[in-house]
């Protein structure tokens, strides 16, 4: 276990995690080491990112996360009866312990992904961060970050994706770093934000271990830090290529009733190493997306966030 400090009296501690796939032969979730699939040749050089925040306070979390997953499957990436998607990573927010046992139930996710946290033990309000990422790409490192400067437990969630240029003769490996989080929220935490995300744009730069990736999920900026303030500080860029006000970008607010506007609350970050990635603009994903029960009736709206998606792509060297 190791401890990123900001102030001494409030560590960040992070430590290694397990990572599960699903085993048919044994009925049941299975750690999966690096070793397992490290003979695996061919590592992707494109990866589709997802991010969503799924909202742990609205009712049949279980639902709503089964409507989801079938968004992701038949309108995201298009998958056909038992066809593998493509080479994707997604990160869930605010993800219900019973959303997450409805994940973990369900087949599709069973054959085509690896998942971490498999369990909501350690989540200290009953929900939290989850990860997924397609069977197809190698996970050499998972970790979870939860920060110290906190009054809500919020944390972070790593997975280190193996990932090569796409040159035919002489394809190089590297290692990319994902990282999902949900910071801070509400003007109180503007303070925080900052620290947080200071902690974890530093493990993107960590040169011995991986060549940069990126930081996804709920920024939450809503007070002095609304707008790009935060990530400037930080010197992380953004895929985003339009103005904040632009509403194409909003990804809350206009699927609940609250005090705020609707904003830009969730992003993709990212750091750029020596230009060996690009990350293409995000769109959104889920929007006006309902749940329904077993007699087929609207029960609300799958989460009052709109996930993204987008694509990283490793450059030819």
């Amino acid at each position: 276990m190791a401890t990123v400090t900001f102030q001494e009296d409030q560590p960040n501690i992070l430590t290694a995690t397990k990572v599960f796939g699903y085993r048919e032969g044994r009925r049941g979730w299975r750690h999966m080491s690096a070793r397992k699939y490290e003979e695996q040749l061919d590592h992707p050089s494109s990866i589709q990112l997802v991010t969503w925040n799924l909202d742990h306070t609205t009712p049949y979390p279980e639902r709503r996360m089964q409507t989801a997953l079938r968004h992701l499957e038949t309108y995201v990436f298009k998958c056909g009866e038992g066809q593998d998607p493509v080479a994707c990573c997604i990160m869930l927010q605010e993800v219900h312990k019973d959303a997450l046992a409805q994940l973990l139930e369900d087949d599709w996710i069973k054959r085509h992904f690896v998942v971490t946290p498999i369990s909501a033990s350690k989540w200290p309000h009953g929900y939290g961060n989850v990860t997924l990422v397609a069977r197809t790409v190698v996970v050499v490192y998972a970790g979870t970050l939860n920060y110290g400067y906190s009054r809500v437990g919020r944390s972070a969630l790593i997975v280190d994706l193996k990932v090569s240029s796409p040159k035919a003769n002489d394809p190089q490996d590297m290692v990319l770093r994902m990282i999902n989080t949900h910071l801070e929220p509400g003007r109180p935490g503007e303070a925080m934000r900052r620290v947080q995300l200071g902690v974890v744009a530093s493990l993107l730069r960590k040169k011995e271990d991986v060549r940069g990736g990126v930081i996804a999920g709920g920024m939450n900026a809503v007070g002095n830090d609304k707008g790009r303030a935060l990530e400037f500080q930080h010197n992380l860029k953004d895929p985003w290529t339009f103005p904040d006000h632009v509403e194409s970008g909003w990804t809350w607010g206009e699927q609940d009733t609250n005090s705020f506007p609707p904003a830009r609350l969730d992003k993709f970050l990212y750091v750029e190493r020596r230009k060996s990635y690009t990350i293409d603009s995000p769109r959104r994903i889920g929007m006006g997306l309902r749940a329904q029960n077993e007699e087929g009736e609207n029960i609300g709206w799958v989460s009052d966030h709109y996930g993204l998606l987008s694509r990283l792509l490793v450059r030819v060297r």
